[in-house]
C-alpha cells in the first residue's frame, strides 16, 4: 500500500513541476514576443522620420541646382548638378592617348587624348567643365620644355564628348604648336569645375617624331590632309580637236542636197561614183 502512495504521489509531484514549466516557458515567449514588437514600432516610427528628412533633403537639393543653374549663367544644366556633386578627380585614357599619323609617312602629324571626369568609386560622370592641355618636354632646358597649350571652356568642351569600347570621356585630337624634339612627353591636365574645384593629373604620352618641320605646318587638322576633290570634266563641251576635224570633214563633203545651176558646174562629191547622186535637185531658170 505504501508502495502504491509513493508511486502516485511521485507521478503527482512529476506532472505538478511540467505546469510550473510550462506557463513558465510560455510567459518568456510572451514577454519576448512583447519586445519584438516594441522594436518593429520604434523601428517604424525611425523609417518615417527618415523619409521625411530625404523628402526634405531632395527639395533642398532641387532647391540648390536651380539657383547653381542660374549662377552659371545657363552653363550647366539643372541636372548636371548632379554629377557635379560626385565628381572626384580627372584620369587620362592612356589607351587612347597618343600620336596620331594621317599620311603614312613617318612621324604624327597630330595628337590625341581622351579626359575623364570620375567620382570616388572612379565611375565616369559626364561633366562639362574649362580644360587646359599642356604638352612638355622634360628632356628638355625648362625655358624650352612647353610644346604646346591648349584651353577649352565648358561649352566648348561639349562638343568633345566620346564614348566607345576602350573608353568614354572628352577626346581631342590637336595638332602641333611646337615641333616635338623627342618621342616621350608628358600631358598636364587641368580641370576647373562650375564650382571652382580644381582637379590636375599627368600621363605620359608617346609619339613618332616627324622628319621635317614642313609637316608641322601643314598639318593642321585632318580637313587640311583631306585630298581635295579632283576636277571634274565637263561633257558639254567638246574638245578643240574633235572640233576641228569635224570642221575639216564637212568642209570634204558636199552637202548632198545642194541646188545646182545649169550655168554653174557641179563640185565632185566623195559619195559619187561614175553615176550622178539621186538626190542632187537641178532647176531650171
Amino acid at each position: 500500500m505504501k508502495q502504491y502512495l509513493t508511486t502516485w504521489m511521485s507521478l503527482l509531484l512529476i506532472l505538478t513541476l511540467m505546469g510550473c514549466g510550462g506557463r513558465g516557458h510560455s510567459d518568456l515567449l510572451e514577454a519576448r514576443l512583447r519586445q519584438q514588437e516594441d522594436s518593429i514600432f520604434a523601428l517604424q516610427r525611425d523609417l518615417k522620420e527618415s523619409q521625411h528628412a530625404l523628402e526634405s533633403a531632395r527639395h533642398q537639393s532641387e532647391e540648390m541646382s536651380k539657383q547653381l543653374a542660374k549662377a552659371s549663367n545657363g552653363s550647366l544644366l539643372p541636372e548636371q548638378t548632379k554629377a557635379l556633386y560626385r565628381v572626384t578627380g580627372v584620369k587620362v585614357n592612356s589607351l587612347l592617348t597618343g600620336g596620331v599619323d594621317l599620311d603614312s609617312k613617318q612621324g604624327d602629324e597630330l595628337w590625341t587624348t581622351v579626359i575623364t571626369p570620375h567620382d570616388a568609386d572612379g565611375e565616369t560622370v559626364k561633366l562639362p567643365a574649362e580644360f587646359e592641355l599642356e604638352l612638355v618636354d622634360l628632356n628638355q632646358p625648362e625655358e624650352n620644355r612647353r610644346v604646346g597649350l591648349w584651353t577649352f571652356d565648358s561649352q566648348e568642351v561639349r562638343s568633345h564628348w566620346y564614348s566607345g569600347f576602350a573608353g568614354s570621356g572628352f577626346r581631342f585630337e590637336l595638332p602641333w604648336q611646337t615641333t616635338p624634339r623627342n618621342s616621350e612627353l608628358t600631358l598636364l591636365v587641368r580641370m576647373k569645375s562650375p564650382d571652382g574645384r580644381l582637379f590636375n593629373t599627368t600621363s605620359p604620352l608617346k609619339i613618332a617624331q616627324l622628319e621635317n618641320t614642313a609637316s608641322v605646318r601643314q598639318a593642321v587638322s585632318r580637313e587640311r590632309l583631306t585630298p581635295a576633290e579632283p576636277a571634274r570634266i565637263s561633257f558639254d563641251e567638246k574638245p578643240a580637236v574633235i572640233q576641228q576635224q569635224s570642221a575639216t570633214v564637212s568642209a570634204e563633203i558636199e552637202n548632198p542636197f545642194e541646188v545646182i545651176r545649169d550655168d554653174q558646174p557641179a563640185a565632185p562629191s566623195p559619195f559619187q561614183a561614175e553615176e550622178e547622186s539621186p538626190f542632187r535637185v537641178i532647176t531650171d531658170e
